[in-house]
């Protein structure tokens, strides 16, 4: 069952960021260090009170082996009208010839 951003577990809701941390297999502790900040943080963002910033979301992503695109969605970020990658790279203008 899933209600604003939360999933249900028996007695405890689990976000998605809690969820994919989960299934990486680490503690928020864990994830801290690997991504460059405190447990704190990790409950922060899990909880929803706050926002990782953009160096440390690309951080989180990397380590949790998600894209940006995916770990915006399990912020609760919409993210509705953005391209994905490999759309956004057919679009790229191709660099002018120096010549």
């Amino acid at each position: 069952m899933k209600t604003s951003g939360m999933v249900s577990s028996g007695r405890e809701d689990k976000t998605p960021l809690r969820l994919l941390r989960e299934r990486a297999g680490l503690t928020q502790p864990e994830l801290g260090r690997q991504v460059g900040v405190s447990d704190r943080n990790i409950r922060d963002w899990e909880n929803g009170s706050s926002m990782p910033r953009i160096d440390r979301a690309a951080a989180l992503a990397r380590v949790l082996k998600i894209s940006l695109k995916d770990l915006c969605r399990a912020l609760g970020v919409d993210v509705s009208g953005i391209p994905d990658d490999s759309e956004a790279s057919e679009h790229q203008a191709e660099p002018e010839d120096p010549s």
